[in-house]
Order: C-alpha cells, then sequence, then structure tokens
C-alpha cells in the first residue's frame, strides 16, 4: 500500500495533508480526491455563490500524482415573471 496526501485548495486558502491515507491503487487514491472534493464542495455552496476547489494528491516523496478541480457558480437569471409577495 501506498501512502497519498490530499491537499485542498479553496476560497479560504491551502489546507496541506499531513498525514496522508494509505490505498491499494492510485485509483483508490483518485476516488478519494474526487469524494473530498465533493464534501468540501457542499459544505462552501450554500453559503457563496463561487466556489472554486482543488483537490491534488502528493506521494510519500512529495511529488504531485493528480489533480481535480471543480468551480461551481451560482446566481438567479432575469425571470418575466414576478414573485408573489408572502
Amino acid at each position: 500500500m501506498n501512502r497519498y496526501f490530499f491537499d485542498v485548495y479553496n476560497s479560504d486558502g491551502l489546507v496541506l495533508d499531513e498525514d496522508g491515507q494509505f490505498f491499494e491503487s492510485r485509483d483508490r487514491a483518485r476516488g478519494e480526491a474526487l469524494r473530498i472534493l465533493h464534501d468540501v464542495a457542499r459544505d462552501e455552496m450554500p453559503d457563496r455563490d463561487l466556489v472554486k476547489i482543488t483537490v491534488k494528491v502528493r506521494s510519500d516523496n512529495g511529488a504531485q500524482m493528480f489533480e481535480a478541480s471543480l468551480i461551481l457558480t451560482t446566481g438567479w437569471s432575469a425571470s418575466p415573471f414576478v414573485e408573489p409577495n408572502r
């Protein structure tokens, strides 16, 4: 098994993974990077209209091996109807 480190870059800055996690394969580490990306997006999206997140995976020797990024935007479109007062 190899140890992989998952560094997260988001609107709050950089969070370095100092512990890492062990996985049987690169595919499993890739899956973990995508899970982290999803979790961070879910946590940040309700409070922001623009979210940029990147997860970079490093090996034990510090070499970057994989990167996954996500940009989420939200916004109201112009609407031809007026929403009723409640």
